[in-house]
């Protein structure tokens, strides 16, 4: 029975030992004194968190197959928004206080997503299948939502008076919740089907086969292993917080670079779930994953760092730069026609990775 769950929960028991680790010797001063040994540290801990990420995937998989969609999709997107929450709120409480490191993970989060991701399943996804098809119905909710939101909790507050602007910190709270909340209830109700697309289901009859059959599917199992994953991860990720900044200060690269890191963890766990379904040539999943992540990482999150500003006393920056504003727009343009039609092809797919290039390019420069 050991030898079964060691086998079954190898990335969280991984994650629990390396807590206990850096427990016992992560305040060694040698640690901080020595730029290699940080690095080293860094990167096994960014590997554990990235593999314990993968065991949150493990379980929002069995629970989206025992569910179906669009619940299974619901899961892990929000398995993955309270994973970039932790992280966020753990950089927030480290150190000196940034105001825009949430902003900035935001920011690649999104850059993330859509163009990384998306551009790269769309991509491969059209030189295998050629034009991989989609219910237009869900990008068109999907893009709506996120549009209004980037709209008003990315560019509003770079123009909000100062003396209203902790009166609009509250009002943007609530209506970000309140948005998503009810598009939740379309989602999972009256606009269900909205987010399925029947037709592709004659490619992707593979897709499942290494799962179990659904009645063998534990759902309080994987809920309480996906949650005690989940608290791992947060753990690690004030270490790794630790890491990060100091990293950042000795090696004289930009701030912006703490939140490319914190959002390629972020994006992990769908990150997986959503290449694999591209590659069975289920877009509908790719898309219900990548925009359904977006929108739940602007709804969820500003609603969250800014409540955790409040109550640490911390300023929140969330109005996107110039820079950051050009990209996103164009981004969320190019993604918008993209999706008009409700196929996908390679050209579309590779215009949006040379944006996440770009993004990228532009961190360093």
């Amino acid at each position: 029975m050991a030898a079964k769950f060691l086998k079954k929960e190898l990335s969280f028991l991984l994650a629990l030992i390396t807590i206990g680790a850096l427990a016992a010797f992560g305040a060694h001063p040698m640690i901080k004194e020595s730029l290699l040994i940080e690095a080293t540290l860094f990167l096994v801990v960014f590997t554990v968190i990235i593999y314990a990420a993968l065991g949150v995937v493990h379980h929002a998989e069995l629970l989206a197959y025992k569910f179906g969609e669009p619940y299974g999709t619901m899961i892990l997107t929000l398995s993955a928004v309270t994973v970039e929450i932790i992280m966020i709120v753990s950089m927030m409480t480290h150190g000196d206080a940034d105001p825009e490191i949430a902003r900035d993970t935001i920011f690649s989060t999104l850059m993330i997503l859509l163009n990384g991701l998306t551009g790269l399943i769309m991509l491969i996804g059209g030189l295998k299948y050629g034009e991989q098809k989609y219910n237009i119905k869900s990008t068109n909710s999907f893009f709506s939502m996120i549009f209004g939101i980037v709209g008003v909790g990315l560019f509003l507050p770079l123009v909000i008076p100062e003396v209203s602007y902790g009166m609009y910190e509250i009002f943007l709270v609530i209506i970000c919740l309140l948005l998503y909340i009810f598009f939740l209830r379309m989602q999972s109700k009256e606009h269900n089907y909205y987010f399925k697309f029947e037709g592709a289901k004659k490619n992707i009859s593979g897709e499942h086969e290494h799962l179990p059959a659904k009645k063998n599917i534990s759902t309080f199992y994987n809920f309480i292993m996906l949650a005690a994953t989940i608290a791992a991860i947060s753990i690690l990720a004030e270490s790794l917080s630790v890491f990060v900044d100091d990293g950042i200060e000795k090696l004289h690269m930009p701030a912006a670079a703490a939140g490319l890191i914190i959002a390629i963890i972020i994006v992990s766990p769908e990150g997986l779930t959503a290449i694999r379904a591209g590659l069975h040539d289920d877009m509908q999943r790719v898309i219900n994953i990548s925009l359904g992540s977006m929108l739940s990482t602007v709804s969820l999150t500003i609603p969250a760092v800014l409540i955790v500003g409040l109550l640490i006393s911390q300023d929140v920056m969330l109005g996107l730069t110039p820079l950051q504003s050009v990209m996103v727009i164009v981004s969320l343009l190019v993604g918008i026609l993209s999706c008009k039609d409700g196929e996908s092809n390679a050209l579309q797919g590779f215009i949006h990775f040379i944006l996440f290039i770009t993004f990228v390019f532009l961190i360093f420069v």
